[in-house]
């Protein structure tokens, strides 16, 4: 028997955040605006190190669920991560950019060493020494 594979991995859009801490609800345009149960935020660090992070309201995000251990269909499922596109392109273009820009105007960019920090309210830096050269 086939397995319909647009069961399991699809695109989808991010429509409310999830009762239970970092997860969201996605619509799948592909399903007639169906909605997902919530599904588990991949990040990239959960243990002791925490990369948190969540997908806004209306982000386009692959998803990907687990085969249901009844062998009945989908069971847990994962938002894998949002999707650059036409309507929400890049930030940056240089390859060798990394950068966090937030919708309040704040940023944080490294451009192959060379970093920029911007607040758009306050910056608060703690720490047992600071250096300022």
């Amino acid at each position: 028997m086939a397995i319909d594979m647009s069961e399991y991995i699809f695109i989808g859009v991010v429509c409310k955040y999830g009762s239970t801490p970092g997860t969201v609800v996605v619509r799948r345009p592909d399903k007639d605006d169906r909605t997902t149960a919530e599904l588990y935020v991949l990040s990239r660090c959960t243990h002791q190190t925490k990369d948190y992070w969540m997908p806004d309201i209306d982000d386009q995000v692959l998803c990907i669920l687990t085969p249901n251990p009844g062998g009945k269909g989908p069971g847990a499922g994962y938002v894998a991560g949002a999707i650059y596109s036409e309507a929400d392109p890049p930030a940056e273009t240089d390859t060798s950019t990394r950068s966090i820009r937030y919708k309040d105007g704040s940023y944080i960019v490294n451009k192959g060493g060379a970093m920029e920090i911007h607040a758009s309210k306050s910056l608060k830096i703690t720490a047992p020494t600071i250096n300022i050269n």
